[in-house]
């Protein structure tokens, strides 16, 4: 990928979060990004494709830094489940602001939303979070596969909304 581009997507990657995806205008990542229009349309015709591409791109983060390392490499599963607590709590543990999970705040700004990419991208990455969660689950208590999925999608929601809370709070403690 081109150092262009790159920038582009970091670029689009903080703004989406900071301030929304329909809140971003082009411009506003042209700025950040210190791109100009042809670079930026050399690589999207839209701000939807980089949005589109900045979804792949935290997909391929969790792959690369949680869902491959720690929950399905690890041999035990409560470290792995731990591990991805960590995970989580680092990533977001040197902000000065806190503006919420840059995932979180794209499934609630879009995934309700009319447009099916958006939501198909966004789907798969929690469906692959909540599956790689539950089969954890599964090997800790033997619970049925129902089971297992339902405490899984508690865990999630109980990490995005504690993403919520110091969004709103901006308190860490």
């Amino acid at each position: 990928m081109s150092e262009a581009k790159d920038k582009i997507i970091e670029s689009s990657k903080k703004l989406f979060c900071q301030k929304g995806y329909a809140s971003t205008s082009i411009r506003d990542i042209l700025e950040d990004s210190g791109t100009g229009k042809g670079q930026l349309y050399h690589y999207f015709l839209s701000k939807k494709e980089i949005c589109l591409e900045v979804i792949r791109a935290h997909s391929s983060e969790w792959e690369r830094q949680c869902f491959e390392p720690l929950l399905r490499k690890m041999k035990n599963p409560e470290e792995a489940l731990l591990a991805m607590l960590d995970w989580e709590i680092r990533m977001h543990k040197d902000e000065v602001q806190h503006y919420g999970c840059a995932v979180g705040n794209l499934v609630v700004e879009l995934g309700a939303g009319e447009d099916e990419d958006f939501r198909e991208l966004l789907c798969q990455l929690m469906k692959s979070w909540t599956q790689l969660v539950q089969a954890r689950i599964i090997e800790i208590t033997g619970w049925s596969q129902e089971k297992a999925q339902i405490q899984a999608q508690h865990i999630i929601s109980s990490i995005q909304g504690n993403h919520l809370l110091l969004k709103l709070t901006q308190a860490t403690a």
